[in-house]
């Protein structure tokens, strides 16, 4: 019986230890993982983070659509614009890093130069051949800039625009609107050095090009600053608008983010096509393929007026005074002075007024909003949606004669999704490089304790059997047991 127990004992003492264990290895695998992540994260030669930001493994797309003006005669008049939708066309957008250079102060400089190649299996048409009526961008420009000129001035804009035909609007292509067209007036000023080309276009020139220098932080020294931009065009600051806070250069560029990502935090990033920061906050959680994900999105205050959002004053550029309705962000200042202002798609988030200046839009948070789908542990981003409409803010102009009568509207161009999917093999991958070690070593962990604590609750539980048994057996041999110094024959003499 005594050898019995101490061998129930023994194992009771066996599953102590392995649950203790269990408990012991929690801290020391989370470090692991830990290590792990940040050993394959942070920007340096070898590391998995490294080569990912290099080259994204995920592919990553440019579409585009197109608003196609279609009462452009009765705008002219006065009347208020309506549009009409056309797109998608899509471009593979290959972003790869170059003239890359590490830093003693674990910092790395680089360039980025965007190439652009056209899918037509995921576009509607054939961008050079489908054609839409929009503004004469060029135009509008030069009279913005002329606007506060003499009265005189204003009037020779006029004498000239109608001597050489200039239209207030044009059939455009959408290669045209992108890449550039040969402008009149453009290549007026370009005989005289006035202006850098003949051509006017969103993207003209800048197919191959890269829109300056980086310097970011590798996350050798700490891995929540990796790939955070530290200058830009060699500036810690940007100078487009008129207070510190609005002049912040925040955040990453958007390809790679700090691993550990938290659910209160805000992710910041730097976007050099709008010239300023911006945040996205936590909106919801959910799974793809079995990987948790935390989806980030910009919210509406960031976008608001700057009655709603006072951190927004600094947007107002000049002044205070030129704040424009919620929803817009003047972009002139960082667009050589023309009249674009940019907005979410279909002016989502914007304030009512701006809704009722224009026909045509339909917006949608889902379709509409930009977002950043993270995978907490490694900071990944799995999808990706980054969408801007173009605008262009018109008004009367009482010295031109073709624009005393133009409504004042902010006028849609076109907006732009740049987005990026992973891949099935992308998932895979993480899967087999991340998620696969960090359950094995969980279920090692926890498999350690769950043993422990049934091995000790199962011994527990047969020596509490043991004394059940053990008890009504000594009482009932004590109850039959005889007295030995009683006569056996009792009454005997």
């Amino acid at each position: 019986m005594m050898a019995g127990s101490g061998k129930v004992i023994g194992c009771l003492v066996f599953g102590c230890l392995i649950g203790v264990l269990g408990v012991v290895l929690i801290p020391v695998v989370n470090k692991f993982i830990h290590n792990m992540v940040v050993d394959q994260i942070v920007l340096k030669n070898g590391s998995t983070g490294y080569d990912n930001w290099i080259n994204a493994p995920v592919p990553v797309y440019a579409q585009y659509w197109v608003w196609d003006c279609i009462n452009h005669m009765e705008v002219l008049e006065g009347e208020k614009p309506h549009f009409v939708q056309k797109g998608p066309y899509t471009y593979r957008e290959m972003w790869p890093k170059e003239d890359i250079t590490f830093y003693d102060n674990y910092t790395i400089s680089y360039l980025a130069p965007k190439t652009y190649i056209f899918v037509p299996e995921m576009s509607v048409g054939d961008p050079q051949e489908d054609k839409f009526t929009t503004l004469n961008i060029p135009l509008l420009t030069i009279v913005n800039l002329l606007q506060y000129e003499s009265d005189l001035l204003q009037m020779l804009i006029d004498l000239m625009a109608r001597g050489i035909g200039y239209d207030t609007f044009l059939e455009l292509s959408v290669h045209d609107i992108l890449w550039g067209y040969k402008d009149p007036v453009l290549e007026f000023a370009f005989k005289f050095k006035l202006m850098p080309s003949p051509y006017f276009g969103f993207y003209a020139g800048k197919n191959g090009t890269n829109d300056g220098e980086y310097v970011i932080y590798s996350g050798e020294d700490d891995v929540q600053k990796v790939n955070k931009i530290f200058t830009y065009k060699g500036s810690t600051s940007l100078d487009f608008w008129s207070d510190e806070y609005a002049n912040m250069l925040n955040g990453t560029d958007g390809s790679l983010n700090p691993p550990f990502v938290k659910k209160d935090q805000k992710l910041w990033l730097f976007s050099s096509d709008i010239c300023r920061s911006a945040y996205l906050i936590y909106d919801k959680e959910y799974k793809y393929q079995n990987i948790k994900l935390y989806r980030f999105v910009v919210p509406p205050e960031l976008y608001a007026n700057v009655s709603v959002n006072p951190d927004n004053a600094g947007f107002c550029t000049p002044t205070i005074a030129n704040c424009l309705p919620g929803g817009l962000l003047n972009g002139s200042t960082c667009q050589q002075d023309a009249p674009v202002v940019f907005s979410l798609p279909h002016f989502l988030y914007a304030d009512q007024v701006v809704h009722d200046m224009v026909g045509g839009m339909n917006p949608s948070k889902e379709e509409h909003q930009i977002l950043f789908d993270a995978e907490p542990l490694t900071g990944a981003s799995l999808f990706v949606d980054k969408r801007i409409q173009i605008n262009i803010h018109t008004q009367p102009y009482p010295h031109i004669a073709f624009l005393k009568n133009f409504p004042k509207s902010f006028f849609p161009i076109l907006w732009l999704n740049e987005s990026a999917s992973a891949t099935d093999k992308v998932v895979h991958d993480f899967k087999h490089q991340v998620q696969t070690p960090q359950t094995a070593a969980t279920a090692v962990e926890y498999g350690l304790l769950a043993v422990g604590v049934l091995l000790v609750i199962v011994m527990i539980f047969v020596l509490i059997r043991r004394r059940q048994v053990t008890a009504p057996l000594k009482l009932s041999i004590n109850e039959n047991t005889t007295d030995e110094t009683k006569p056996l024959l009792a009454g005997t003499t």
